[in-house]
């Protein structure tokens, strides 16, 4: 059904979340020096419209925060019934 899949997906998102998480704490934990200043590529600084001195961790900061907002909208629809009006913004 497709509450079933919104939930599926909202909890996949949620997973994704902790994960950034932990990487995130891990580069500021020292325990992956490769990365501490490692720039972010060139697409990843158009598509989260970052500084041209972004890095990695900025990079995954961007992509946790999309996750996150991608658990919450899943976990919203999954609670809706399939005639219940979009509780999103146009463009949202």
């Amino acid at each position: 059904s497709p509450s079933f899949c919104h939930s599926f997906v909202g909890y996949l998102e949620e997973e994704a979340v902790k994960t950034y998480t932990k990487w995130i704490a891990e580069i500021d934990a020292g325990h992956l020096p490769k990365f501490a200043n490692a720039p972010a590529p060139p697409v990843a600084i158009r598509y989260w419209e970052l500084n041209e001195n972004a890095t990695i961790r900025d990079m995954l900061l961007s992509v946790r925060m999309d996750e996150a907002h991608h658990r919450e909208d899943n976990h919203q629809f999954s609670a809706m019934q399939h005639n219940d009006d979009n509780p999103f913004p146009k463009g949202y």
